[in-house]
C-alpha cells in the first residue's frame, strides 16, 4: 500500500464528479490526489510520515477558479485610494482622503483612485450628476489625480492632470463623445474607453517587471486566502502598455514568467493576450503581435500557461456602449457599436473585421475569449466564430463569450451551445446593477440580467469568475449567492426567480467549469484520483444553509499542490 503524505478525515469531501457525489476522505501523494472515499478506507494510506488532517466534518471544495479576474491590475489599484461605496459617501468623504493623500506626497506625484461610484455619493445622487473635477480641484490644486470608476472603463481627473497632460477646452473631441464637456462646453474631468484615456496614463510612472512580480506574489496570497487557487488573469499585452502604471501591459507577461522561474506561484495561471493600438483592435495590429511578440516559453503548463487572446466587441450598457440590437431605453436613437476598427467604421465594417480576426485567432491555434454584452454583440461573436469553426473544423478551441449571459438573446445562445461556444459568467456583478439595467435596457431585459438557469438548461459550459479590478473583490461566495438568489443588493427585490441556479451549479462553475475553460479538466476542477491536491475548506455547508447567507462563509484552509497556502487563525 502507498503511503500518502496527506490525509483529510471526516469530511464533507464535495467531489464535483459527473454525479456531484459526496465522500469523507482523501488520500494525497506528491501533490496529486491518490483516491478518494470514506474514513476506513482512506486510513489504510496513513504511515508514520503522514500529515492526518480532521475535518470535523467542514465542507471540501476542489480548488476554486476564478474564470476571469484581473489580479495584477487589482493589486496595483490596492495601492491606489480605495473610492468604494464602503469608504465614500459623500463629496467630503472623498476630499478628505484626497487631501490627506496629497499630504504625503511631493507637488506634482500622481494620486490615483478606484472604484468610484457617483450613485453611491450623496449629493451626486441628489442632483442626478457625476462626480466631476471641480469636487477634486479644492483639494488637490498641486497634484495630478486620477481615480476609475467601478465599471473600469471610465476615469474621473481633477484639472491639474488635465494641465500636465496638455488638455484643454480646446482639445478635440473623439468620435464617441469619450472626452465629456457641460453645457458650456468646458472639460469635466470624465474620460471614457482607451483612446481617451490615453491622454492621461501616458503621463504616469510605468512599473518595473519586478515591481509587477512583487504585486503578484501579493495577490496570489490575497487570493488564496480567499479560497482559490487558480485564475485567468485576461487582459494582459501590448495594448495596456500605456493603461495606468502598465500594470497589465506586456511587462506582466514576464512578470508572470519570472514568478514561475522562481519558485513564487501559489495558484495557478492561465493568461489572456490583449492586442491593440490606441483603443483600436484590428486584423492587422493582431497579425503583427502574434508574428512579432517575444512570447515566453511555458515549460509547466499545469502551473502556467498563454492560449487566450482577449477581445472586445463592444463596451458597457451602463455608459450606452454595449451594442445592442433596439434603441436603448434612455437614450433614444443611439445602440451603441461594436469596438472593431474604431468608431468610423459601419456595422458591416466592424463585423467583416470581427470575423477576420477571429480567423486568425483560430487559425492560430488559440481560444478567443470575446468581450459581448448587448445582443447584438453577441449576435456578431457567435456568427463570427462558427464561421471560423467550419472554415477550419479541426480541434475543438473552446472559445467563450465574456459577459455573454447579461443581454444576449435566447436564439443566439442557443447557436452558442449547440457549437461549443461557452460563457464566461460573473453574477456578482447583477446584484448591483439590476436597477440600472432596467433604466438601460427595459424591464425585460434587465430584469433577466446574466439569468443563467437557460444556459445551465441548454448544457452550456459556463465558467464563473470575478472580474474584479479593483476596490471591492467580488469574491466566489458572493458571486454563488448572487447567481443562487438574483436578490439585488440595492432594493433587495429579487428579480426572476427562475432565472437562478442550484449552489451545486454554480459550484461547478467555479470548479470545472474554469477547469474545461482552461483545457484542464482532466487535472484539476474535481476531487478524483489523477488530479491535482487543490482544494478549498469552508467553515460551513453552503449546501444546506440559507442562500442568502453563503456569503458569510470563511475560509478554513487553502491548499495547491499538496502544499497548505493558506490556513485560517
Amino acid at each position: 500500500m502507498v503511503i500518502a503524505d496527506t490525509v483529510f478525515l471526516n469530511g464533507k469531501v464535495a467531489t464535483v464528479d459527473r454525479n456531484f457525489s459526496f465522500k469523507r476522505a482523501i488520500a494525497i501523494k506528491n501533490g496529486w490526489i491518490i483516491d478518494v472515499g470514506e474514513n476506513w478506507e482512506i486510513k489504510d494510506y496513513v504511515g508514520s510520515s503522514t500529515s492526518v488532517i480532521d475535518l470535523a466534518g467542514k465542507v471540501i471544495l476542489p480548488g476554486i477558479h476564478d474564470a476571469h479576474v484581473h489580479l495584477s491590475d487589482y493589486i496595483d489599484n490596492l495601492h491606489c485610494l480605495d473610492c468604494s461605496r464602503t469608504r465614500i459617501k459623500t463629496l467630503d468623504d472623498l476630499r478628505a482622503i484626497l487631501a490627506e493623500r496629497a499630504k504625503t506626497l511631493p507637488p506634482g506625484a500622481w494620486i490615483r483612485g478606484t472604484c468610484l461610484e457617483s450613485d453611491c455619493i450623496a449629493e451626486c445622487r441628489e442632483e442626478g450628476r457625476s462626480v466631476t473635477c471641480h469636487d477634486l480641484d479644492p483639494v488637490t490644486p498641486n497634484h495630478p489625480v486620477v481615480i476609475t470608476f467601478r465599471d473600469g472603463h471610465t476615469f474621473l481627473v481633477n484639472s491639474k492632470a488635465m494641465e500636465i497632460c496638455g488638455i484643454t477646452r480646446e482639445t478635440p473631441d473623439l468620435p464617441e463623445k469619450e472626452i465629456e464637456r457641460d453645457a458650456n462646453g468646458e472639460l469635466n474631468g470624465i474620460f471614457q474607453e482607451v483612446r481617451a484615456l490615453q491622454l492621461i496614463f501616458s503621463k504616469i510612472p510605468r512599473l518595473t517587471v519586478d515591481e509587477i512580480k512583487n504585486n503578484l506574489v501579493e495577490g496570489q496570497k490575497l487570493l488564496n486566502s480567499w479560497g482559490y487557487t487558480s485564475y485567468t488573469d485576461c487582459l494582459l499585452g501590448p495594448a495596456n502598455n500605456n493603461r495606468e502604471s502598465g500594470a497589465s501591459g506586456e511587462r506582466a507577461i514576464f512578470a508572470y514568467r519570472k514568478l514561475q522561474e522562481e519558485g513564487l506561484m501559489t495558484a495557478r495561471v492561465s493568461l489572456g493576450f490583449y492586442s491593440g493600438q490606441d483603443g483600436k483592435q484590428s486584423y492587422d495590429i493582431l497579425k503583427n503581435d502574434l508574428d512579432n511578440f517575444p512570447f515566453p516559453d511555458f515549460p509547466d503548463r499545469n502551473w502556467l500557461d498563454l492560449h487566450l487572446i482577449k477581445l472586445f466587441c463592444d463596451g458597457l450598457y451602463m455608459t450606452h456602449t454595449a451594442w445592442m440590437k433596439e434603441d436603448y431605453a434612455d437614450a433614444p436613437g443611439q445602440r451603441g457599436k461594436s469596438c472593431f476598427l474604431g468608431p468610423d467604421a459601419s456595422d458591416e465594417e466592424q463585423e467583416q473585421e470581427l470575423r477576420k480576426i477571429i480567423q486568425l485567432v483560430h487559425d492560430r491555434g488559440y481560444q478567443v475569449g470575446i468581450h459581448a454584452i448587448g445582443n447584438r454583440a453577441v449576435q456578431a461573436a457567435v456568427d463570427a466564430i462558427i464561421a471560423a469553426q467550419q472554415a477550419n473544423p479541426g480541434k475543438p478551441r473552446r472559445h467563450y463569450l465574456i459577459h455573454g449571459d447579461v443581454l444576449g438573446d435566447l436564439q443566439d445562445l442557443r447557436r452558442a451551445v449547440k457549437h461549443g461556444i461557452g460563457i464566461s459568467a460573473q453574477s456578482a456583478l447583477a446584484d448591483y446593477n439590476y436597477e440600472i439595467a432596467i433604466e438601460r435596457c427595459g424591464r425585460q431585459k434587465g430584469e433577466a440580467l446574466m439569468g443563467l438557469r437557460h444556459l445551465v438548461d441548454m448544457g452550456c459550459h459556463i465558467a464563473n469568475g470575478s472580474d474584479a479590478v479593483g476596490g471591492e473583490y467580488g469574491d466566489w461566495l458572493h458571486t454563488i449567492q448572487a447567481a443562487v438568489t438574483r436578490r439585488s443588493r440595492v432594493t433587495g427585490k429579487v428579480y426572476r426567480p427562475d432565472l437562478a441556479i442550484t449552489v451545486e451549479e454554480a459550484v461547478r462553475q467555479f470548479t470545472m467549469g474554469g477547469a474545461y475553460q482552461e483545457y484542464m479538466e482532466d487535472v484539476r476542477g474535481s476531487i478524483e484520483p489523477g488530479k491535482v491536491a487543490d482544494f478549498t475548506v469552508l467553515d460551513r455547508d453552503i449546501f444546506t444553509i440559507d442562500p442568502e447567507t453563503i456569503d458569510q462563509t470563511k475560509i478554513v484552509m487553502t491548499m495547491v499542490d499538496g502544499k497548505i497556502v493558506y490556513q485560517r487563525d
